[in-house]
């Protein structure tokens, strides 16, 4: 499957993958997914392989392949994923209601 929820809502990706995932835990079956989307592959990959320029760089369990030490090419692929922080919003608009309230 290539990029196979990407250009998909995220509320039907999630549904997309919970089938896949179902279908693959009643028949056996194993997929091959070609993506960027690391939280997708987070959520549902036993093992990966990081590929640069056509070789692998890195190959393992999900555990493994997303622990330290990293390749160079696989530090610069993880710490481009932005991740989003728990509390971000609250504590921007308690900021703001702060700096109103000086006004």
């Amino acid at each position: 499957c290539d990029e196979v929820t990407s250009a998909l809502d995220p509320l039907v990706a999630d549904g997309i993958l919970k089938l896949l995932l179902d279908l693959q835990a009643r028949e056996g079956v194993a997929y091959l997914f070609i993506t960027h989307d690391i939280a997708t592959v987070r959520a549902i990959a036993d093992s990966i392989a990081v590929m640069y320029q056509g070789r692998v760089q890195r190959y393992g369990t999900k555990t493994e392949v997303l622990a330290p030490p990293f390749d160079d090419y696989t530090d610069l692929l993880l710490s481009s994923v932005p991740e989003m922080e728990i509390g971000w919003l609250e504590r921007v608009l308690s900021s703001r209601k702060m700096a109103s309230a000086g006004n």
